[in-house]
């Protein structure tokens, strides 16, 4: 069974402290499985085995 977690990046967050989380993320063994963006909103989705 995989786990999913929706990430956002924040209001006042820089593009690279988000990318600093997300690579962590994956660190852990998250993995981005879809990445959206719409007028300076960005969403990963992330997915991981349990």
């Amino acid at each position: 069974m995989d786990r999913y977690k929706i990430i956002k990046k924040g209001i006042f967050e820089s593009l690279s402290k988000f990318d600093e989380r997300i690579n962590s993320l994956s660190l852990e063994g998250w993995r981005a499985i879809s990445i959206a963006s719409d007028q300076g909103t960005m969403t990963v989705l992330m997915e991981r085995e349990k």
